[in-house]
């Protein structure tokens, strides 16, 4: 019977440490699309600017390439992160499709169970979030700057009344391996 009970706490024990790891393993991909977000968000002037001025040689530049990491996107990590009850261990920037790895710690511990030292043991996870360019600059007509894109052709008129810029039309933003 003692038996019985010790793998019943042990089935228990292990099933915390699952719960933790997941919980870190959440923390750590929403940190990671934060981070490759916020530096996806960071062109949002300069995309608008050649949008408004139909440059597309530099619209062309702005969907192949984002611009340099200036710590914005590493807080929107940790901010992600303490959300999710963890904090960030390490934030960097990738190269290839650019985007971010985020590793974090979770806040809280597995807790006391009868496998020895587990009430001191934190879980741990990281994950990578990339940026990926769905258009490419196709040509200008007036006011109107058309995209060849993913999901078929788009066209934008920056002086449209009521224009707003959203840069998840041009982007996509996501974990990868």
């Amino acid at each position: 019977m003692a038996a019985l009970f010790f793998l019943a706490f042990a089935y228990f024990a292990v099933g915390q440490a699952t719960v933790k790891r997941n919980g870190a393993q959440t923390a750590a991909d929403a940190a990671a699309l934060a981070a490759a977000r916020q530096y996806r968000d960071e062109v949002k002037t300069d995309f608008l600017h050649a949008l408004t001025s139909g440059d597309l040689t530099e619209l062309g530049n702005l969907l192949n390439r984002l611009g340099p990491d200036d710590g914005a996107a590493c807080s929107a990590a940790g901010s992600y992160a303490g959300d999710n009850d963890a904090e960030v261990q390490s934030c960097q920037q990738v190269n290839g499709p650019p985007g971010y790895t985020v590793g974090v710690r979770s806040t809280g511990t597995v807790g006391s169970s009868v496998i020895h030292g587990t009430q001191n043991m934190h879980a741990v996870a990281s994950a990578t979030a990339v940026v990926e360019p769905r258009c490419q600059a196709g040509d200008k007509d007036g006011n109107s700057v058309r995209f060849t894109c993913d999901d078929g052709d788009l066209t934008i008129d920056p002086t449209a009344s009521g224009f707003l810029l959203d840069l998840a039309d041009f982007y996509s933003v996501h974990l990868s391996k």
